[in-house]
């Protein structure tokens, strides 16, 4: 079967765009336990099930160990069809290549590295005061400069997370970069830059270093709810300019039918 070639789309990050917003980074009970925090439990008051993953980036090489038949509930099931584990983990976690007893573990030994993609891992990040975040503000109602963005200055960040973390029907992934290569442009973001960004760690089509960026000025988010604000009409004269010129570079097409399919409630506008 002869291969396609890829389609070329143009995603522009525009205001109010629900679908650019990414949910508030609460800091994982494991940060609790380790820094003497009190930890965050259900409403009844009852220790919560599990910790919610955040997509996030090794600094280095970590070698791990998965159970074997952890990935299915009936892969065991099957268990005659399977090659043999790596090695296995005695009861002092201690990884050998054969069984030493009854009672140890059959693993898989995996070496992940930062160059694979975003892994998804607790969130281990406190304030500046040494508190767990529970939302995107300090405190509730806090102002904006001790308030957290949580829209994605561009499209990148969550087409790279659905490429990495979701996964098709076939039970693979790339969802969107196997069948398309994306331009990412920003005509009047939900996200901003108040810092500024050097040019080498764009992840737009623009040119040059970012200057720093101020909210309802050159990005506009509606959450936190209580500082959030609208562009006013003379800003939409500005999208529509710079819409019309990523249209007129014939770089705008539809996503593939397969990537539509696969596409997360959060993965922004695209033309």
């Amino acid at each position: 079967m002869s291969a396609k070639s890829k389609v070329k789309i143009a995603h522009l990050a525009g205001p109010t765009a629900t679908i650019q917003n990414s949910p508030p980074l609460v800091t994982s009970n494991k940060a609790p336990r380790k820094y003497g925090l009190p930890p965050r439990n259900n409403p009844d008051g009852s220790e919560q099930r599990f910790d919610v993953l955040r997509a996030q980036r090794l600094a280095a090489p970590a070698k791990i160990y998965v159970e074997c038949f952890s990935a299915h509930p009936l892969e065991a099931d099957a268990a005659e069809l399977y090659g043999p584990p790596d090695g296995y983990l005695d009861a002092e976690g201690v990884f050998r290549k054969e069984r030493s007893g009854a009672d140890d573990k059959a693993v898989f030994e995996i070496e992940i590295q930062p160059e694979d993609g975003l892994y998804p891992l607790p969130y281990m990040a406190r304030q500046a005061n040494g508190q767990a975040w529970e939302e995107e503000c300090t405190t509730p109602g806090a102002p904006a400069e001790q308030a957290r963005q949580g829209f994605y200055p561009d499209g990148s960040r969550s087409f790279e997370e659905i490429d990495r973390l979701s996964v098709g029907a076939a039970g693979v992934g790339n969802l969107i970069s196997s069948f398309a290569d994306v331009d990412f442009y920003r005509v009047l973001p939900t996200g901003g830059y108040t810092k500024g960004l050097p040019a080498a760690r764009r992840t737009d089509m623009g040119e040059g270093d970012i200057p720093p960026e101020i909210r309802s000025k050159d990005f506009f988010a509606y959450k936190p709810f209580h500082i959030g604000e609208s562009p006013a009409r003379p800003a939409l004269a500005k999208l529509t300019n710079a819409t019309r010129r990523v249209l007129a570079s014939g770089k705008a097409r539809s996503l593939p039918r397969e990537a539509r399919r696969s596409r997360r409630p959060r993965t922004g506008s695209t033309c």
